[in-house]
């Protein structure tokens, strides 16, 4: 069974506005302005504030807003503390904003009787309206409620029921005080992050297990990195990504990838990370953290998950090459120098041969290039390669890739994910050249 690593559901895409990020700048250094998780007016607030959104579940939108409110205008600390943590706690509500047709055409009736009702009967009553003479509303939605065949209470209801304030609160995650005040200093990084151009992470120690999950979250965002060992202390990498301020394809999902991966770094013993943080047109500060920040992780364990098209491939290659099998990997292959490649998913042949495969999505043009020229410069076929094909949009990238013998060989193209057609060829080939080196 194939396992592709996906984290649990608390991964979340959205983090806090710019508006809502408390920070300082000095001196080229932008310093964040975390919370003390364990300050009582904070526990407080955090759990008045659960309470709401906990007990909201059936209401409307609009009175869960206005409860929330009444808690935070009696909140004495930091306004924008308290939006903050209102925002982080909408985006744990589910509300049903699902369209609703019988909605959408029982404004249809209204305004079709109540223009009836104007035109004709009503029309005595309509002048006077307009010139200021007593009108009786609550008789006319009464007329048009019984034309309708509804009451006139039903309809006031029901007009606008599918708007923002009065979409219905289907469900809330619940969450502990003491973990959503951790979640907001979480979220205040993830929002700088959002805003970088480059981050580099020290890890100390990579040959932990903590360091191959971090590998795994790092690949299901599909962050552009580049990943090397310190040449000064050998058991410790580097990890070089690049943020999505430095690319120009789909900049914003990529910097919810980085900002979504923030929080798996925390599980790490001891790191450090620098990233340069562009918060200001045109200016830019750098960020630095590291295991002494205080922040703690809102990630928990891994949950196996299988993408349909991997499934679809897994499938496909027990029926038709039943001698291979696919799995994930977390081994890393070293190349020549200090650079280091964790690849995706992993071949095993039942002779126990075994060949890793790794994939370029989108954004991954630079670290495609990097990769032909390591695997062009060695004598063996380490892996195979997957390219994304929306990288051929890149002239440069597609002239290096059809000139590449290695990719000729051992390389294929795809659109939504790797397919048995592609595949197929290319263990034959991989294998036989294995052979030959025997």
């Amino acid at each position: 069974i194939l396992e592709n690593i996906l984290p649990t559901r608390d991964v979340e895409s959205i983090v806090l506005t710019k508006e809502l990020l408390c920070f300082r700048t000095n001196r080229g250094k932008i310093i964040p302005k975390l919370i003390d998780p364990e300050a009582i007016n904070l526990i407080k607030i955090a759990e008045e504030l659960i309470a709401v959104y906990f007990r909201s579940v059936g209401d409307i939108r609009e009175k869960l807003e206005d409860n929330t409110k009444q808690v935070l205008d009696a909140f004495p600390g930091n306004a924008v503390v308290g939006r903050g943590l209102e925002k982080l706690l909408l985006d744990r509500t589910e509300f049903d904003t699902e369209a609703k047709t019988e909605l959408s055409e029982l404004r249809e009736k209204i305004f079709s009787h109540s223009s009836a009702i104007l035109k004709g009967k009503g029309q005595r009553r309509h002048q006077n309206f307009k010139v200021g003479v007593e009108f009786d509303l609550e008789e006319y939605r009464s007329e048009v409620a019984q034309q309708i065949g509804i009451s006139a209470l039903e309809l006031v209801n029901q007009l606008y029921g599918d708007l923002p304030p009065f979409q219905k609160v289907l469900g809330f995650r619940k969450i502990s005080a003491e973990g959503l005040l951790h979640r907001y200093n979480c979220a205040q990084i993830q929002g700088l992050l959002l805003r970088c151009e480059a981050m580099t992470i020290h890890l100390a120690d990579s040959r932990s297990a903590k360091l191959r999950q971090l590998m795994k979250y790092l690949r299901f965002n599909k962050l552009l990195c580049s990943i090397r060992r310190n040449k000064d202390h050998g058991k410790s990498l580097v990890l070089e990504i690049d943020g999505p301020l430095s690319i120009f394809v789909n900049t914003q999902k990529y910097g919810f990838n980085l900002a979504n991966f923030f929080p798996a770094i925390l599980h790490q013993t001891r790191w450090e990370l620098k990233a340069e943080v562009r918060i200001r047109k045109n200016q830019s500060h750098t960020l630095d953290l590291n295991q002494t920040c205080g922040i703690r992780s809102h990630y928990r364990q891994f949950i196996s998950y299988v993408p349909e098209e991997i499934q679809l491939l897994s499938q496909q290659i027990a029926n038709k090459i039943p001698a291979w099998k696919l799995t994930s990997t977390a081994d890393y292959l070293q190349f020549t120098g200090e650079s280091v490649c964790f690849p995706d998913f992993l071949f095993t042949h039942s002779s126990g041969k075994k060949v890793p495969m790794e994939l370029f999505h989108t954004w991954h043009a630079a670290p495609l290039v990097e990769r032909l020229n390591q695997l062009e410069a060695q004598n063996s076929a380490p892996l195979l390669l997957g390219v994304n094909r929306n990288l051929l949009n890149n002239d440069e990238l597609t002239e290096k890739l059809e000139s590449s013998l290695y990719f000729s060989r051992f390389g294929f193209y795809f659109r939504d994910g790797p397919t048995i057609s592609k595949i197929i060829p290319l263990l034959d080939e991989w294998f036989k050249n294995v052979q030959k080196e025997l």
